[in-house]
C-alpha cells in the first residue's frame, strides 16, 4: 500500500525543512489561515479580509514573490484557486503547484544561486 501524503503534513514537512534548514529566511516562507473552523469564523476572517483560493504558502524572494499551492498526488485545484493563479501571474509572480518535498527541495535547490547574497 502506497504512503499518501495530507496536504497538512506535506506543508508541515515543507515548512519545517525550510525553517530548519535556512535560519537566515525565516519570515520569508509562511502561511496565511484561510481556513475557518465554523461559520462565525469564517464570517469574521471574510470580514478581515480572508479570500477563497489564495495560495497555501508565499515565499519571497529578492525582487519576486512565489505563492505555493500545496496538492496531493491527486489534488486538483479549485476554480477560486486558478483564478488566484491567473491574477498573480499576470502581475509578474510566480505561482507553483508542489506535490512533494522533494519537489520544494528541487525548486529551492534549482533558484539559490539567483540569491547567493541573501542565503
Amino acid at each position: 500500500m502506497k504512503n499518501v501524503i495530507t496536504e497538512s503534513k506535506l506543508q508541515s514537512d515543507i515548512f519545517l525543512w525550510f525553517h530548519n534548514t535556512f535560519p537566515s529566511q525565516r519570515q520569508m516562507l509562511f502561511h496565511v489561515n484561510n481556513k475557518a473552523r465554523n461559520a462565525i469564523e469564517g464570517n469574521k476572517f471574510k470580514a478581515m479580509g480572508v479570500c477563497k483560493g489564495i495560495s497555501d504558502l508565499i515565499l519571497i524572494l529578492p525582487g519576486q514573490v512565489v505563492f505555493i499551492e500545496l496538492k496531493t498526488e491527486s489534488g486538483i485545484q479549485s476554480p477560486d484557486q486558478k483564478i488566484f493563479q491567473k491574477k498573480v501571474e499576470s502581475r509578474g509572480h510566480r505561482y507553483m503547484i508542489i506535490r512533494s518535498l522533494e519537489e520544494f527541495q528541487a525548486f529551492i535547490s534549482g533558484i539559490r544561486h539567483l540569491f547567493e547574497g541573501y542565503w
